[in-house]
């Protein structure tokens, strides 16, 4: 196979699953991993791909935004999947940090259901309207300039009353995430809250559909990082998975690839 037909097959590949590792590709091709790191080289220069440590992604973009009523109507089963798994890793007791947006509400449901006793904090109406009422779970909703848009509370009122909160977990639903390129967001004014509540939290729990990953977003909210647990859904291409944890994240998929 010339080296241009096995270029095309790569590229096939990314489309497909989103990511291709070194030695998968070597055991494709039948060819030597030099060879391979070549074919990613010569790809990369000619903005085909991105390439990663053991691997390449597809060209990295922007992640679309969307209104928050069509946020949560995109993805919502696997939205609901990873949702479902992140609520196991709440135990009786806890005080927990809550991110807003459509992730954060599949979220809250989820705890919902759990009826477990538990201190909640949160700067999203939804998600303090979803477990309010809930007996065993106390929530608290930090004050602020309210914003329509994102049903949720911004600036420096808001931030001065979490700079007085310390919790345990941090459940974050960012717009995208990148292997090597951080954390990403688009509302400035929900960013420096997002990097608050990471600032108050002894642990990070990052909850982003398969569709976040690989994307970048407006503004980066954080460094990725080995000590953070990512929890996404069961569409994640094992190839995507494979490369992320090869780097030491720690990835968690709920429910079953459909």
């Amino acid at each position: 196979m010339f080296a241009t037909e096995r270029q095309d097959k790569i590229l096939e590949i990314l489309s497909e699953k989103g990511a291709v590792s070194i030695t998968n590709l070597v055991k494709v091709f039948g060819v030597s991993a030099e060879t391979i790191r070549r074919d990613l080289l010569t790809m990369e220069g000619q903005g085909r791909l991105s390439r990663v440590h053991g691997g390449a992604v597809a060209k990295r973009n922007m992640k679309p935004f969307y209104d928050l009523q069509e946020r949560n109507k995109a993805y919502s089963r696997q939205k609901q999947d990873l949702a479902k798994l992140a609520a196991e890793f709440v135990t009786e007791g806890d005080i927990i940090a809550i991110d807003s947006g459509s992730t954060a509400i599949f979220f809250a449901e989820a705890l919902r259901i759990r009826k477990i006793p538990l201190t909640v904090v949160t700067y999203s109406l939804d998600v303090f309207n979803i477990l309010c009422q809930q007996k065993q779970i106390s929530v608290i909703l930090s004050g602020g300039h309210y914003m329509p848009a994102e049903n949720s509370f911004y600036g420096q009122i808001a931030l001065e009353s979490l700079r007085a909160l310390h919790v345990k977990k941090l459940f974050l639903c960012p717009s995208g995430l990148s292997y090597d390129e951080g954390i990403w967001d688009y509302q400035n004014e929900l960013v420096q809250i997002q990097k608050q509540l990471l600032s108050a939290a002894d642990e990070v729990y990052i909850l982003a559909d398969s569709s976040k990953f690989e994307k970048k977003a407006l503004l980066k909210l954080a460094d990725m990082s080995t000590k953070y647990r990512y929890i996404t859904d069961g569409d994640l291409s094992e190839e995507m998975r494979e490369l992320y944890l090869e780097k030491g994240y720690n990835i968690s998929i709920g429910g079953s690839k459909k």
